[in-house]
C-alpha cells in the first residue's frame, strides 16, 4: 500500500489528488484545487515561479495535504514526444545510450534535457538487424528544475515528475490499460489554455501532441469579435456553445457568438484531425476504437460531438471515478462528480507506480 500526491499546476488553477494504492485497487482520498491569478502559468509555462510556490503553499497548507511521495505533471510545448526506431538493446543499455540514439531526433541538445522512453515493439530489419521501436519524452532540463524548486520550496518531497499525458491516461482508462483494445483509442484534453491529443494502443502510449489552443482562446475570440467584457464573454461561450454540425444562421447575439465559436472550434479540430491522421498512417490503422474527451474546456456545449463527428468515431466523457474508490472526501457525490472533467490529471499523477496501470505509461525520472 502506498499513498502519492498528483500535483496538476493548470494554467487557471492548481489541483492536488491524494491517492492510495494497493494490490487492490486504488482510492481517491483527497482531490483539493487552488486558482491560479491570470497570467502565471500560460500554456503550461511557469512565468512567476515564486507567486506560483506561495499558490501551491497555500493549498497544501489549507487542506493539510501529505508532502511526501509528490508527483509533478509537466505539460507544455517544451516537451518533445517522438516515436524513434533504435537498435535493440537491453533497457539498461538502452537508458545509457539514450542521448545518444535520439540526439537526431528531438529538436533540443540532448545535454539540455531530461530523457526517457517507452518500448514500443521489437522488430527485425530486411538485414537480419533486430530493432526496437521506443517512445521518446524528452523535456527541457531547466523547465523540469524549475518545477522541482516550485514543490520543494513549497515543502513537498517529489518522488518523481511526470509527462501529464501519461497520468490523463491512467486515470480516464484505469486498469483497461491492462487488457488493452481492439484499435487504437484516444484521449481529448481540452484546459484552458492548451490541449492535449494522447492515442492509446494495447495498453501503451504511443502518440502525444500538446496544441496551444484551450477553454480561453474560445473566450478570446468572443471578446474581440463582440467587444465583450471577458465575463460576459465566459458567460455567453457556456450558453451557446458552437453548432454540433454545419455553419450556424441567424442575425442575433447568440448566433453571432455561435458562429464564432464554431470556426474557432473548426480551427481546433483541423489540428486535432491531422494529429490523428498522422498517427493512424504511421501506424497503418484506419480510425479510432473512441474517442475519451476530458478538460474544463471540452464542456463547451456540442464540442465534444463536432470532433467526434470530424474523427468519425464515438465520443465518451470521462469517467475517472469507474476506475478508483473514493474515500471520505469533503465534497457532496454531486461536487465530486461535477469535478469529473478535471479530475485525471492530478488522480492520474497520484496513480504513478501503482499497481493498477502498466510501469510503460509513466515518464520515470525521479527528481
Amino acid at each position: 500500500m502506498a499513498i502519492t500526491v498528483g500535483l496538476d499546476i493548470g494554467s487557471d488553477a492548481v489541483r492536488a489528488a491524494v491517492v492510495e494504492t494497493s494490490k487492490s485497487g486504488a482510492v481517491l482520498r483527497r482531490f483539493a484545487e487552488m486558482p491560479l491569478p491570470p497570467g502565471l502559468v500560460q500554456a503550461g509555462d511557469i512565468v512567476d515561479e515564486g507567486a506560483v510556490t506561495e499558490v501551491v503553499a497555500a493549498l497544501w497548507k489549507r487542506h493539510r495535504l501529505p508532502r511526501k511521495r509528490v508527483v509533478v505533471g509537466i505539460a507544455n510545448q517544451r516537451v518533445i514526444v517522438r516515436q524513434v526506431d533504435v537498435p535493440h538493446l537491453e533497457e539498461d543499455e538502452l537508458a545509457d545510450a539514450l542521448p545518444f540514439q535520439v540526439q537526431d531526433a528531438i529538436p533540443i541538445p540532448v545535454e539540455e534535457a531530461v530523457l526517457d522512453f517507452v518500448p514500443l515493439e521489437e522488430y527485425t530489419t530486411p538485414e537480419g538487424d533486430l530493432m526496437l521501436s521506443i517512445l521518446v519524452i524528452a523535456a527541457q532540463r531547466e523547465m523540469v528544475e524549475g518545477l522541482v524548486r516550485i514543490a520543494t520550496n513549497a515543502g513537498l518531497s517529489v518522488l518523481s515528475i511526470d509527462l501529464q499525458a501519461f497520468g490523463l491516461v491512467r486515470a480516464a482508462f484505469g486498469a483497461d490499460l491492462l487488457i488493452g483494445g481492439s484499435g487504437p483509442q484516444a484521449l481529448l484534453d481540452i484546459g484552458a489554455s492548451m490541449s492535449q491529443v494522447v492515442i492509446v494502443r494495447g495498453g501503451i502510449t504511443r502518440f502525444v501532441r500538446i496544441l496551444p489552443t484551450g477553454g480561453e482562446h474560445f473566450t478570446d475570440t468572443l471578446v474581440t469579435g463582440m467587444s465583450l467584457s471577458r465575463e460576459d464573454a465566459e458567460e455567453m461561450k457556456r450558453r451557446v456553445g458552437v453548432a454540433p454540425q454545419g455553419t450556424p444562421e441567424g442575425d442575433d447575439a447568440s448566433a453571432l457568438a455561435r458562429r464564432i465559436l464554431t470556426r474557432t472550434a473548426d480551427a481546433l479540430i483541423e489540428e486535432i484531425r491531422g494529429s490523428v491522421n498522422y498517427y493512424l498512417t504511421q501506424a497503418g490503422e484506419h480510425t479510432l476504437e473512441r474517442l475519451v474527451v476530458s478538460g474544463n474546456g471540452a464542456r463547451l456545449p456540442h464540442l465534444a460531438n463536432r470532433v467526434a463527428r470530424s474523427l468519425n468515431t464515438r465520443v465518451e466523457p470521462v469517467r475517472v471515478l469507474d476506475h478508483l474508490s473514493v474515500g471520505r472526501l469533503q465534497m457532496t457525490e454531486t461536487e465530486l462528480l461535477a469535478y469529473q472533467p478535471i479530475l485525471p490529471a492530478a488522480v492520474g499523477l497520484g496513480l504513478w507506480g501503482s499497481f493498477v496501470v502498466p510501469p510503460s505509461n509513466r515518464f520515470a525520472h525521479v527528481a
